[in-house]
């Protein structure tokens, strides 16, 4: 039997007392006592000695009995009326208590139930209140889920802290590999960072373009860029601020298409377009000579043939010349319409100058007689990147480590002029920039096409050159009508998501002492070929789930079946019916664990009695070159910190007491799920008992008899 520690000081405090008492009578008698007296009691207790100690025997068992009887039938029942009834009002309604004990306590326990009664059924009518008064903003937020879902665009909206709020399902969809769409390497999800899944320097530019438009009160704040990302394709994505009701940046909107097609499309049209213009250029030579022979022919006077050729050959020109106008028609045409925004001119050669010299060490002489304020329109990434690529690479073409850059106007357009001394370059190599592609971009003279500039060889004559130019866009002369769009303005639209994680802040967040409500975390189970992580046994499915504001997310999950490459237990197979042959060319686990830790990445680990499971992860992180340091969280402490005088912990007794029902029990995914509704049912039960924070759990958790069980 295991006693409370406050019964055990009240009965040891009792029983010494009562000790104490009666000795100290017995030693006040014994000193009164004649030596007649003494003598006659020593022959007395030698006499009767085995009868005494029979009697002290009783004695010591009457009281212990008396004792667990007290605590069996008052003390432990009172403990268990206690932690139940507080399930009964914070986690679940229709746990009723079941108390053995005295009648006074089967009494009270008979009260209990009956208030419980009358609570579940207030709960049942106010939830249906409240799901009534609900069912028409219901419709409203179910319909512009709908609407999100089928934009032809995909939308993410996140915090100030780029924590992701919402996303559509043409996100998930762009942001998840085809080969193998649950195994994402970078997973989209509520709460996660979307500096995951986009470069963080681009949102970070874009977020500072529309804080300088906000403080000058621009009405157009959007800003644009184009990136690839992980999955292998190409998006433009446009920035739009959340503001609250003193215009200050809370959040995000990125809305984007994938454009990889276009790209795709523009350089398969101008390889089938080169190809035919140099095949009708070879026909039209021949037909050249072919006529040139007819006309030769003695019938026709030579001044009548020489007539015709001219005639001939210059219709050809100009049938090739006006092919060249259409092929670059074309090809302007497959070009993406890229927003175009205005760029301060003086800055954007500061960037340049500072992004060359970090790279390659190239100097670059600016010549600017332009005003300072003078402005372009380009797409500020994408065009600076190619303005660095160009730079190097004629550095690496001449050997020259300084270059001038002459920046100058001319009919609405910015001229900048690359030029170096002493020596010349060949234009073929220069010609062959305009392909290579700019890192993660597109080729050079897309890029540039995208910008709406141009590319122009500055030479003499047609072999060598030591100047070449890029024409851009002034601001007075943009070519491209912007659509104006404000600000999203938090509140003006019906929520269709809890939009709570807005108030959360990653830079001053103590994940310690945060309350548990607010913290992210992963719920997970394992299923193993055995209970022996340090004997052979090995991890053959991870199941995990996460749990956001409070919140389980059933659409983020994490379910991989693993490879052991070992034989089944029959004992094991029993449990969670996995066969060899169910797990037969699977990912194997130096595989399945940087997934698993990616998908962990900035949360607090839960499971029922993880201390094995993460005994599992750990013998496994050397092989899979990965380190789990997560805090962790198990539910079996949890429970037995609200229930001490309860001796059964297991996940079917701590989910029969809260009202949970367990779906795929066994299964690494069920049973994540099913602790991740405990946790949640359990916290109401944790703050009654004053414990809010995660720091309040973890110690908590340490001073319970389970917490000594090592694996």
């Amino acid at each position: 039997m295991k006693y409370s520690n406050q019964f055990l000081k009240i009965t040891f405090f009792t029983i010494t007392a009562t000790v104490f008492s009666v000795g100290g009578i017995a030693a006040y008698i014994w000193q009164n006592l004649s030596v007649d007296q003494i003598q006659a009691l020593v022959k007395i207790t030698q006499a009767f000695s085995v009868s005494l100690l029979a009697i002290t025997a009783i004695l010591i068992a009457v009281i212990g009995f008396g004792i667990e009887f007290i605590y069996k039938n008052y003390i432990q029942p009172l403990k268990k009326i206690s932690s139940q009834a507080a399930i009964i009002y914070s986690s679940n309604p229709s746990h009723r208590l079941k108390i053995s004990g005295s009648s006074e306590i089967l009494d009270l326990s008979r009260i209990v139930n009956n208030f419980a009664d009358i609570f579940e059924n207030l709960s049942k009518d106010i939830t249906e209140q409240i799901l009534s008064a609900r069912k028409e903003t219901e419709k409203e937020r179910n319909l512009l889920a709908a609407i999100m879902a089928e934009l032809p665009e995909g939308v993410i909206i996140c915090n100030r802290s780029g924590r992701i709020l919402l996303f559509n399902s043409l996100a998930k969809k762009l942001f998840s590999h085809s080969t193998y769409p649950n195994r994402a390497e970078h997973f989209i999800g509520l709460g996660r960072s979307i500096f995951h899944l986009i470069d963080k320097e681009l949102i970070i530019h874009a977020i500072d373009e529309i804080e300088e438009r906000l403080n000058e009160k621009k009405d157009s704040l959007a800003s644009y860029f184009i990136t690839p990302i992980y999955t292998g394709i190409l998006l433009s994505m446009e920035t739009t601020p959340v503001l609250d009701q003193n215009k200050l940046m809370t959040g995000f909107i990125l809305t984007f298409k994938n454009i990889s097609d276009q790209v795709n499309k523009y350089e398969n049209v101008g390889d089938w377009l080169t190809s035919f213009k140099q095949n009708m250029v070879s026909n039209f030579g021949r037909t050249k000579l072919f006529i040139k022979d007819i006309l030769d022919t003695p019938h026709q006077e030579k001044r009548t043939h020489e007539l015709y050729q001219k005639k001939i050959s210059k219709n050809l020109e100009q049938i090739e010349s006006h092919f060249d106008e259409i092929s670059s028609s074309i090809l302007d045409a497959t070009l993406i319409q890229l927003p175009l925004t205005k760029l301060l001119l003086s800055q954007f050669l500061l960037y340049i100058k500072k992004k060359v010299e970090e790279q390659s060490g190239v100097q670059i002489n600016i010549i600017n007689k332009e005003e300072k304020n003078k402005r372009m329109l380009a797409d500020s990434y994408s065009l600076t990147h190619a303005f660095v690529f160009l730079i190097i690479n004629l550095s690496e073409i001449t050997g020259k480590k300084k270059l001038d850059l002459k920046v100058s106007t001319s009919n609405g357009r910015i001229l900048f002029d690359i030029s170096w001394h002493d020596i010349t370059a060949s234009q073929i190599q220069i010609e062959n920039i305009l392909t290579k592609k700019i890192r993660s971009l597109p080729s050079f003279d897309f890029v540039l096409k995208q910008n709406r500039s141009q590319f122009n060889i500055i030479s003499k004559n047609l072999k060598t050159c030591s100047q070449v130019r890029i024409s851009a866009g002034a601001e007075l002369k943009s070519v491209f009508t912007k659509k104006k769009r404000g600000a999203v303005i938090a509140g003006s639209r019906p929520e269709f998501y809890d939009f709570d994680l807005f108030k959360l802040d990653d830079d001053t967040k103590d994940i310690f002492n945060t309350d548990l409500r607010k913290i992210i975390f992963t719920v997970f189970d394992t299923e193993t070929t055995g209970l022996d992580p340090d004997g052979g046994d090995e991890i053959i499915a991870i199941g995990a789930v996460r749990i956001v504001n409070n919140r389980i997310v059933y659409q983020d999950i994490f379910e991989e079946l693993v490879d052991p490459n070992r034989d089944i237990p029959m004992e094991s197979y029993k449990i969670h019916g996995i066969s060899y042959e169910m797990l037969k060319g699977k990912p194997d686990i130096r595989t399945t664990l940087p997934l698993f830790k990616i998908y962990t990445y900035e949360t607090v680990l839960i499971g029922h009695n993880i201390a094995f499971d993460m005994k599992m992860l750990k013998v496994k992180e050397r092989a899979a070159h990965t380190t789990f340091n997560n805090p962790v969280l198990d539910t079996l402490l949890l429970s037995a910190v609200l229930n001490p005088v309860d001796e059964r912990h297991d996940m079917e007794n701590i989910a029969n007491r809260l009202g949970v029902n367990i779906i795929g029990r066994h299964t690494a995914l069920g049973d994540a799920i099913a602790t991740a509704e405990i946790f949640l049912k359990l916290i109401p039960l944790l703050n009654a008992n004053g414990i809010f924070t995660l720091k309040n759990a973890l110690e908590a958790s340490k001073k319970t008899y389970y917490a000594r069980l090592k694996y």
